[in-house]
């Protein structure tokens, strides 16, 4: 089923050790376009944030669990980058408040090649609602951030690398929650995505932590 327990069983287990990059606060934006840079400036410059926001009720950080209501309609990306997180355990001992995660980003900023943007364009443009039906892996990996520039315009798009293998779309990265979205043609909710998004994600955000 669609749940979060098999995830946070393997969230209580998980060893954090080593898997925060030394550049925790982000990288510049450098080889986009002007406007992104841009709209990257008004967060010094960089285009992922140190980690993913949460929700203030929210201790497990996935972000919502709604599924979406309807597929979203993203923009044909003129640059795009790739941000890996992993999560660390910020749960406080000898409380009753329960486990806590937050998901720190590691490793490096990596551009995706502008020769690949037309094809992730089409691989975006495949997302869809999730199945609430389907039957998910008790695995735990990183998560990564997809962020796509349009005309400056900076969207989230962030990918379970376990699990259900869940998307959610942000809307802005530095300040909204993955699975929050309300700009033209992005949607809140969790979302799906073809097998190829995942590979491509996972190519470029390898963790060098």
């Amino acid at each position: 089923m669609h749940t979060l327990e098999t995830a946070l069983a393997a969230l209580a287990v998980l060893s954090t050790s080593g898997c925060v990059g030394k550049d925790a606060a982000g990288d510049p934006a450098g080889g986009g376009t002007e406007d992104a840079v841009t709209e990257a400036s008004l967060h010094g410059d960089r285009v992922c944030p140190s980690h993913l926001r949460g929700r203030p009720t929210d201790n497990h950080g996935f972000g919502t669990e709604q599924i979406a209501d309807r597929a979203p309609e993203l923009l044909t990306p003129d640059a795009a980058w790739v941000c890996a997180y992993a999560p660390v355990d910020t749960s406080i001992s000898g409380t009753n408040a329960g486990a806590a995660y937050r998901w720190v980003r590691t490793g490096e900023v990596r551009q995706v090649a502008a020769a690949d943007l037309a094809t992730l364009s089409t691989l975006l443009g495949q997302l869809a609602p999730a199945d609430p039906s389907q039957d998910c892996t008790a695995d735990l990996g990183l998560r990564h951030m997809l962020l796509t520039s349009h005309d400056g315009d900076l969207t989230g798009v962030v990918v379970d690398g376990y699990g259900c293998g869940d998307v959610r779309l942000t809307d802005e990265p530095f300040r909204t929650p993955p699975g929050r979205a309300i700009q033209p043609g992005t949607v809140s909710g969790v979302l799906t995505a073809p097998p190829a998004l995942h590979r491509l994600v996972r190519s470029l955000g390898h963790s060098d932590g």
